[in-house]
């Protein structure tokens, strides 16, 4: 029986119409088959031994100039006005120049500067007041001040303590008032003095003549005394005058001592001036918020915020021993997608030699949040400072960059916008990337050894027990 169907099978493998010849056991498909497979293997051996693919690291950055991004503080506890976004006037020039060189302003103009400033007070506070918060929210919305230049010297934002304020008050009504005693007062004891001081002439000289006379026996011993103790009476009452002159004058310099201080208190901590120029990152408060002494005001920059070309990126101590300045870099703002529009193309320009700390990052990106998720992504984040390319013939929305990708952009990349950075270390065989796991899996070399993350503070703890 077996012998039958053997028979039956090598008679349908038989060549067609040589039902004697050779037995076919690959048929034309079947070898064509096997040839393509084979080309298609020699194809990838190839491939894989000759070809480069790129190895890349990812790393976290923003899109924001790579100079730090400064923090701008409240003084005192009030209301913070605007000021960078009203006309320029000549008291702000004033008082940045008396809180630099005080002794170079005499008091008359301390005088004027002061009741200006005092004036000005009431007239941005009710321009605050008057407006509606829906009305705040509107104009919020229309207007953004994120990129805004701000000049050197240029006056950016008043914190208005209303008691600060009226201590200022004070102060001008007792100069006004001193000056006001001052001038009668002066004015009378300068009478009294030129009272006295002609009677002084007079008794001095009846004195001198009745000590001729006594030469002569004409007047007593007693008559003379009388009279030398009239002219030194009328003497200290000129004396007394004297140190009531001085009294007076010191009681207005003391008033303008009083004014000097308290103007000065309120230039240095109501009054923030741009020490250089500046580009405004961000602003908390709106106009007319109450603000507590220390909290945010804005958040600033050295550098303009549009379009930056030096951006930071932190990597991580294992990514950034790979990389070396003059590596390539795609920058993926949030929001796309690198698989539609790829990235805006660049290079690695330097790299920190230590490590970057909560504090740092945050100085860099001027976002404490986002600098929490760089450290939590990037357990020790250094950090690379990336140049990204411009291009004239960006796409519509490309922000001036050059991108990987020439398809259409959604919307253009914002200041602030963070970064997924991928940055091409070297490129390699792809037969190289398999080796290390083959030799690995038949024990030539033995396996990595995954190192324990010692957490923060417990090697210091470890040492301190050994002790």
């Amino acid at each position: 029986m077996n012998q039958l169907f053997n028979d039956r099978a090598l008679k349908q493998r038989h060549r067609s119409g040589d039902q004697n010849g050779p037995v076919t056991l690959l048929t034309p498909p079947l070898r064509a088959t096997l040839g393509l497979g084979a080309l298609i293997a020699l194809a990838g051996g190839l491939w894989a031994t000759f070809a480069r693919i790129p190895v890349s690291v990812q790393g976290s950055g923003v899109l924001l100039p790579v100079s730090t991004i400064n923090a701008s503080l409240s003084g005192t506890k009030g209301i913070a006005i605007y000021m960078f976004n009203k006309p320029h006037k000549e008291w702000q020039k004033q008082a940045r120049y008396f809180a630099t060189y005080p002794d170079r302003i005499n008091n008359q103009e301390l005088l004027r500067l002061a009741k200006t400033i005092y004036e000005e007070s009431h007239i941005t506070t009710s321009l605050s007041t008057n407006t509606t918060a829906s009305e705040i929210f509107a104009r919020n919305l229309k207007e953004t001040f994120t990129g805004l230049k701000i000049h050197k010297g240029q006056l950016m934002m008043w914190i208005q303590s209303a008691g600060e304020l009226e201590q200022l008050s004070s102060s001008i009504e007792e100069v006004e008032r001193s000056l006001e005693t001052n001038k009668a007062q002066r004015l009378n004891i300068q009478s009294k003095q030129v009272i006295l001081k002609n009677e002084l002439k007079s008794r001095s000289a009846y004195l001198q003549s009745m000590s001729e006379l006594a030469k002569k026996g004409f007047v007593n011993m007693e008559s003379m005394l009388q009279e030398q103790s009239q002219v030194d009476n009328v003497r200290s009452q000129i004396l007394s005058n004297r140190n009531q002159l001085i009294d007076i004058t010191n009681k207005l310099k003391n008033s303008y001592s009083s004014l000097r201080g308290q103007t000065a208190k309120i230039i240095d901590k109501q009054l923030i001036y741009a020490g250089q120029n500046l580009y405004i990152s961000s602003i908390i408060p709106n106009n007319g918020e109450n603000v507590g002494e220390g909290d945010l005001l804005m958040q600033l920059s050295n550098n303009q915020l549009d379009q930056p070309v030096m951006v930071p990126v932190f990597l991580s101590s294992k990514e950034m021993a790979q990389v070396q300045p003059g590596m390539k870099v795609l920058a993926t703002p949030a929001g796309y997608k690198r698989a539609e529009v790829g990235g805006i193309r660049g290079k690695v320009v330097s790299m920190a030699k230590l490590p970057s700390g909560v504090e740092e990052v945050t100085a860099r990106t001027g976002v404490k949040a986002l600098a929490n998720s760089i450290v939590s992504k990037k357990s020790v984040p250094t950090l690379a400072v990336v140049a990204l390319e411009k291009s004239d013939q960006s796409p519509i929305n490309g922000g001036g960059y050059r991108w990987s990708s020439d398809s259409e952009l959604p919307y253009p990349p914002t200041p602030g916008d963070a970064l997924s950075v991928e940055i091409t270390t070297r490129r390699v065989a792809p037969i190289s990337l398999v080796i290390p796991a083959i030799r690995s899996f038949f024990g030539i070399t033995p396996p990595d050894t995954p190192q324990k993350v010692v957490p923060h503070g417990s090697l210091d703890d470890t040492n301190q027990g050994t002790k």
